[in-house]
């Protein structure tokens, strides 16, 4: 199956050759064309121009305002590398590409990341025959990729990368140091031992096409009394007896096969392929060219398999059937239920902002389409983020790495459109419907990330919920849950469409019938001794397990049973009726994504005016860590996963997923009381040189917080960051005289970190003791 590309999601889109549209935002380029700073500048605008970051060098519009041009050393583009342009407001690029004169560049990549651009458009094949195709790990553009792990993992499909764009930048992984040739003047006719141009012709569906062969370099002698064979297929033909080129090519020499209907038009090429050994290969040639996508109507391309929709337009929040709030319905609340109402939503998103932040944006009047514009933006430190995570060590055990490393992801990415699909990917894989389920011994470790990563990955795509779906229950990690045929097709039933009736497992069974999990390596067996025998189900027949799977999503339950599942986590506190009332709402916008079901429901009305219950332990820490500046430790999410074991809500582990009710029996809310205080609240980063040393830092009690100069008016500070709210006269006083009068030592002084870090222990403290820190909030309007 091939990934469509959705050119509506391009963060460049091209017009022509010499044309380069820019996109407010990010873009990732690489154009042969030596454009100065100055010039950029002239054409984007200087105040528009905000960044331009390469391999090594940068210009930053902020370095320049803020005095500190010298850091910029950005002068112009260089051929062979990428770069990451950030303008505020839409742009072209009209610029005029170098001539490559030499008969060859050679680029170096180094091993690991690369951000380069290719002066010619090298296929998939060409680099991998250069560089290797166990040396090629990754290569990364805007939007297509090539990831060996995928190929070896089975999900080949996935890798949708076919070719260099001559003004895209692009990042490429390789495993050991290497060297990718770009070789350019491919126009000279190749010659025969006779040395006569070389050429071929072949009728294909009653037309006549020619083939001609194009060379880079002139044989040293035009007349030779040998040849080299020219091989290849072409539409499945084999053309061995077609081309035979003059032997005095020497090695190195690079040869192009193209193809001509009968107007000398050009509609084929082959890869570039260079003389090393005889015969030259150059692979497999098709007239047939794929089908182009119409840039005019997009939805037209939409994909099907077998009447399975692959890819999935996000809905509008207009769209949305439960009721949204506006930025309209946020600023006619009251200060505090904005607060309040504002951190819930945050929350829901495992998110927080400082209160200084907070209130700026509250104050805008457009925190709500805000929030919603970020999470539409693509995130710029994707990149910045793994980085961050490897360099800074985790001390992972080994046996919890991968889970423990998806928390860090999730605390450290910014909020935008790349973190909502990590975060719905998480939310996901708790649940009955995705869990890895870690608890089996069926299940490895790498399983988490199998589950997890694919998740991630459909979602960035724009794969349907029903296509991943489908994919999921066709993989190994699926059925290490369910192994019998039929009890993974009763578990199938049950949980995407909430379909108990017996009567319908056996036919289920039928059908998955030469489906197995190998109980010697753990691997998903489907023989071929499948049934032959139509079962009624979901309203058609299905015959094979693969019908089977397909139609179960295609049913009209489908979208009720995943809405039902989800509901049921968020709302776990709410009325049968008011539950049905929720889905019903969600299931009739028709959504297409997971997405578009989760964000119904965290910006809902119902839920954040409504609703109170107990928040996860990510809700309550995540977010509040983001609020009080918190630097997590190596060891900060070991204690994290740890505390999240005790309490009975381990991430990834459960077979069914997790309680829709989260766990507050006096043991489960002791670990979760414990780490929100200990490990949490009183924790104040000390040694700031210190990685292992974790804790909220100065910036979290900052002398330059306005309105924070007395003992009192510190508390205060401190209760509406924490609990969204100001103290009560009794709770200020209390605190303010304990800290003066009978802490260990006299907090008086607002203007000494010592006194400020002294309060704010008391006062976290006592926090650590309220329910607002562990419960959702309903308001009152």
């Amino acid at each position: 199956m091939k990934k469509i590309l959705l050119l509506l999601t391009l963060l460049v889109s091209f017009i022509s050759a010499d044309e380069l549209k820019l996109k407010s935002g990010w873009n990732l380029v690489g154009i042969n064309a030596p454009l100065t700073l100055t010039e950029l500048q002239n054409q984007i605008g200087v105040t528009n121009l905000l960044v331009i970051q390469g391999p090594q060098k940068t210009y930053q519009k902020s370095y320049v305002d803020e005095g500190k041009s010298f850091l910029n050393d950005f002068e112009a583009f260089e051929r062979g590398k990428g770069y990451w342009v950030k303008i505020n407001n839409d742009s072209t690029l009209n610029y005029t590409p170098s001539n490559n004169t030499e008969s060859s560049y050679t680029l170096t990549l180094q091993q690991g990341w690369n951000l380069i651009q290719s002066p010619i458009a090298l296929t998939l094949n060409e680099i991998i025959s250069q560089v290797g195709s166990d040396n090629l790990l990754v290569i990364q553009g805007s939007t297509q990729t090539y990831q060996k792990a995928y190929k070896d993992g089975g999900y080949g499909y996935l890798n949708d990368f076919e070719t260099f764009n001559l003004q895209s930048g692009y990042w490429i992984k390789v495993a050991t140091t290497t060297t990718l040739e770009f070789i350019f003047n491919i126009d000279k006719i190749a010659v025969n031992n006779s040395g006569q141009a070389l050429f071929g012709s072949m009728d294909f569906n009653g037309s006549n096409y020619t083939f001609k062969v194009f060379t880079n370099t002139e044989p040293t002698n035009m007349v030779s009394q040998s040849t080299i064979a020219l091989v290849g297929t072409i539409n499945g033909i084999n053309s061995a007896s077609m081309f035979k080129l003059n032997s005095n090519y020497t090695l190195g020499s690079s040869f192009v096969v193209k193809v001509f209907n009968a107007q000398n038009e050009e509609i084929a090429k082959s890869d570039r392929v260079k003389y090393q050994t005889s015969p030259i290969n150059f692979g497999t040639l098709s007239f047939s060219a794929p089908l182009g996508y119409n840039i005019e109507d997009p939805a037209s391309n939409d994909a099907n398999y077998q009447g399975l929709r692959v890819f999935a337009q996000p809905l509008t929040y207009d769209d949305y059937g439960l009721t949204s709030i506006t930025d309209s319905d946020f600023n006619n609340l009251s200060p505090e239920n904005q607060r309040i109402v504002a951190n819930k939503l945050l929350a829901l998103l495992f998110y927080g902002m400082s209160k200084t932040d907070l209130d700026t944006l509250i104050a805008s009047g457009t925190f709500i389409s805000t929030i919603q514009t970020k999470l539409q933006t693509p995130n710029s430190d994707l990149t910045s983020t793994e980085t961050l995570i490897e360099k800074k060590s985790y001390s992972w055990s080994k046996s919890n790495a991968n889970r423990e490393k998806i928390l860090a992801r999730l605390f450290d990415l910014g909020l935008g459109e790349h973190y909502l699909k990590r975060w719905a990917a998480y939310i996901l894989s708790q649940s009955i419907m995705f869990s890895p389920a870690n608890e089996l011994e069926t299940v490895q470790d790498s399983d988490i990330l199998n589950v997890y990563n694919r998740l991630v990955l459909f979602m960035d795509d724009d794969y349907s919920m029903k296509m991943i779906t489908y994919l999921h229950m066709t993989s190994d990690d699926n059925w290490k849950r369910f192994r019998s045929p039929e009890d993974n097709g009763r578990e199938m039933l049950e949980i995407f469409l909430l379909d108990f009736n017996d009567s319908h497992v056996p036919s289920a069974g039928i059908a998955l019938k030469n489906w197995r999990l190998d109980p010697s390596d753990l691997e998903l067996i489907i023989g071929l001794n499948q049934n032959d025998q139509p079962q009624n189900l979901f309203g058609t027949t299905v015959t094979t397990g693969f019908d089977f799977y397909r139609e179960l999503v295609k049913s009209a339950d489908f979208t009720n049973g995943v809405t039902t599942r989800l509901v049921n986590m968020y709302f776990s506190e709410s009325t049968s009726q008011k539950k049905s009332e929720i889905i019903s709402a969600i299931v009739n916008s028709k959504p297409s994504r997971f997405e578009d079901i989760l964000l119904q429901i965290v910006f809902s009305k119902e839920f954040l005016y409504n609703t109170s219950r107990v928040k996860s332990i990510e809700e309550a820490s995540f977010s509040l860590g983001k609020r009080i500046h918190f630097f997590d430790g190596l060891n900060f999410f070991y204690y994290l996963r740890e505390s999240m074991d005790n309490m009975h809500q381990s991430l990834f582990n459960y077979k069914l997923g997790r309680d829709d009710v989260i766990p507050t029996d006096t043991l489960s809310f002791a670990s979760y009381y414990d780490f929100m205080r200990r490990r949490l609240m009183i924790d104040r980063k000390s040694d700031s040189g210190n990685d292992w040393d974790s804790g909220w830092e100065l910036s979290f009690i900052d002398k330059a917080i306005s309105n924070t100069t007395t003992v009192r008016t510190f508390i205060d500070y401190l209760f509406l960051t924490v609990v969204d709210r100001e103290p009560t006269v009794e709770e200020r006083e209390t605190l303010a005289n304990y800290a003066i009068n009978n802490a260990h030592g006299t907090y008086t002084d607002m203007n000494t970190y010592n006194d400020r870090t002294g309060v704010a222990l008391i006062v976290m403290e006592y926090l650590s003791r309220l329910s607002e820190v562990y419960t959702f909030q309903a308001i009152e309007e």
